[in-house]
């Protein structure tokens, strides 16, 4: 995990400005930037969401572990977590792993965070015709390059090299999938935050965001085979509603799977009565729907429930 916290502070390090970039922006550029291989995005919006009571429980659930060492990291720089605005994650596949890039905006004090960078020995290098900066040698390394006054763009120099490529026009782009650019621009974008997931990440996002009890053994591969892509969307106040669509290769896998949900949830349902008597059960007002080839989840929890309910919000694996 370090080395990604350690990316992202360099990113904000190398001098990021005072515009911020809100929802549809970075969205239009991560169907613009990111590659066609692209099997999973997440995007944040933590200036929205640090405004809320209970925002530490939402950091820790669905933003993961990984924002808490940034946060770390860009103390050590001059610079609080609060002048981070936005985040927009992307995974693709690079061999047998799962190789993380992406983009942000915020607002930060160039001045000290040049000194900064130059304090750590951090020398400029091209990339894809733009300034980056690196932490090492090799196309295993983390890199960032500068887009502009108040946007930068993370991942290793591959990944990078790779971004940088799409941006030129040299390879094809996320938005040159229109099935999934439809599903991208569609997305929620009001919400403080929203992704989506296809093929194999589909499964891999169930392990990882739906809470889940010891008790329940699944095969999530196998349960969501007939599903091509994934979106979902995060809103809180008093409490947390997770609303989800699951974009299935049929009909007949649509309907299928609605049942093998509906029963999922009512083993969940049970699960969390035996883990958690005294609370109430969030599965109990979970909503299933089912129209055509799509389904549609509806989950409200309370921040106990969420605090109770296990890990939430880990990126593909």
């Amino acid at each position: 995990m370090q080395r990604r916290e350690l990316l992202l502070a360099v990113l904000l390090t190398v001098g990021i400005g005072t515009i911020p970039i809100y929802g549809q922006s970075l969205n239009q550029q991560a169907l613009s930037s990111f590659p066609a291989g692209t099997i999973a995005l997440e995007y944040s919006r933590p200036a929205t969401l640090r405004k809320l009571a209970d925002y530490n429980t939402l950091r820790e659930r669905y933003m993961g572990p990984w924002l808490k060492e940034l946060a770390t990291s860009l103390k050590q720089l001059g610079v609080e977590e609060n002048n981070v605005d936005e985040l927009m994650l992307g995974w693709t596949t690079v061999g047998a792993k799962k190789e993380l890039f992406g983009l942000a905006t915020g607002r930060f004090d160039s001045a000290v965070l040049n000194e900064r960078a130059a304090e750590r020995h951090i020398a400029p290098e091209k990339i894809g015709g733009a300034t980056g900066y690196c932490l090492g040698a090799g196309l295993e390394t983390p890199c960032v390059v500068v887009l502009g006054p108040s946007e930068g763009a993370f991942g290793t120099l591959s990944s990078l090299s790779v971004m940088m490529d799409v941006r030129n026009g040299a390879r094809p782009s996320l938005g040159s999938n229109a099935n999934l650019a439809k599903v991208v621009s569609d997305a929620e974008t009001t919400a403080p935050i929203w992704g989506m997931a296809s093929d194999g990440a589909v499964a891999s996002w169930f392990r990882g965001w739906m809470p889940t009890q010891q008790d329940i053994q699944m095969d999530w591969t196998k349960l969501f085979q007939g599903v091509d892509t994934l979106r979902y969307s995060v809103r809180a106040a008093s409490d947390v509603r997770l609303h989800l669509e699951l974009y299935c290769n049929s009909a007949a896998s649509a309907t299928s799977l609605r049942q093998v949900l509906e029963g999922l949830k009512l083993a969940q349902q049970l699960a969390w009565q035996n883990q958690h008597p005294n609370q109430t059960n969030p599965f109990s007002g979970m909503e299933v729907g089912l129209n055509g080839d799509q389904i549609s989840i509806q989950l409200t929890a309370s921040y106990d429930q969420l605090s109770a309910a296990g890990p939430i919000g880990a990126p593909p694996q």
